[in-house]
């Protein structure tokens, strides 16, 4: 896939998640101040103030000449990295996640003691 592919999806996202942040700020705020909501709108002003903040989102990113620079090249080396293959990953995940049962186990077991034991002192 073509980096500049890659660069406008990661745009498109921001502008998505602008969108989705700007929409319920603004609904949250138009419910708060209970402005009124027109109802013959096929869609809520907070729907429009979020479109136009994810509209601008966009195109600002686009145009920054530094963020489309750096996009790149933090592609370009991301293309460069060696992933290692699925069996090696797969076990590297079982590994950790064995570590961390065992960290909890313990971590839980330290919790009781000294829960007990403060019990214990305080009556």
């Amino acid at each position: 896939m073509d980096n500049k592919k890659i660069v406008n999806g990661a745009f498109v996202g921001i502008g998505v998640i602008v969108w989705i942040f700007v929409k319920q700020i603004v609904d949250t705020i138009w419910g708060i101040v209970k402005f009124p909501v027109p109802q013959d709108w096929p869609f809520t002003p907070a729907d429009l103030f979020g479109t136009i903040a994810a509209v601008a989102a966009f195109v600002m990113i686009k145009k920054n000449q530094r963020i489309n620079r750096f996009s790149n090249e933090v592609l370009a080396e991301l293309s460069k990295v060696t992933w290692p293959p699925r069996k090696e990953t797969l076990l590297s995940t079982v590994v950790v996640s064995v570590m961390v049962a065992i960290c909890a186990v313990i971590l839980f077991g330290f919790d009781t003691l000294w829960g007990t034991l403060v019990k214990i002192l305080y009556q």
